[in-house]
């Protein structure tokens, strides 16, 4: 018989095993869920936390003794009380999305059309109103993303602007606290 290209969801499974049955039976691998380390009482606790995984196979397809890992050096928020309750966003956009969220503040991203709707997707899903702009646009012109934002800021009664490309805070939360994270969960390596 040819092999189907799709397979219909409703069709009977082929499964022998059931629940009840000892797992030594099943042909499926069962993990057992870790304990978690604890419940935090807001998502903006888990800010800061750079993820770390090992990606060892990496090293062996290349012939490397190594230990390599990679970290995922999500952008340092730190969400201050402010009188603003609108947000006009430049760049740092998910996390900032998820803050809004969580504070009940009006998020407005504004990016170029060349961002995926993937990203779009998930920023509408947190609650943000998304502003496309040309991204034939140049950096300076009223058009872009850069000049959009700040008319929106202009425009919208105490709107503020988060400008990570102009805020010094950005590089030195990474400068401060990212590599000491880093090596933290290296244990000094």
């Amino acid at each position: 018989e040819k092999e189907r290209e799709w397979i219909r969801p409703d069709t009977p499974s082929k499964c022998t095993w059931r629940l009840g049955k000892p797992l030594s039976a099943s042909p499926h691998s069962h993990t057992t869920l870790p304990e978690p380390l604890k419940i935090l009482p807001s998502i903006l606790d888990k800010v800061g936390d750079t993820p770390m995984v090992r990606i060892n196979k990496l090293g062996k397809q290349h012939g490397l003794k190594c230990e390599l890992c990679e970290y995922c050096c999500r952008q340092k928020i730190k969400i201050r009380n402010t009188v603003s309750e609108t947000w006009v966003v430049l760049v740092s956009r998910i996390g900032l999305a998820l803050a809004a969220a969580v504070k009940g503040y009006r998020c407005i991203i504004v990016m170029p059309e060349k961002m995926s709707m993937e990203k779009v997707d998930v920023l509408r899903a947190l609650g943000a109103e998304i502003v496309r702009t040309p991204t034939s646009a140049r950096f300076d012109s009223p058009e872009s993303h850069v000049g959009v934002a700040w008319r929106l800021k202009n425009e919208i009664p105490n709107a503020c602007i988060l400008d990570q490309y102009r805020n010094a805070s950005n590089p030195l939360a990474h400068y401060d606290t990212t590599a000491e994270e880093i090596l933290q969960q290296c244990e000094g390596m």
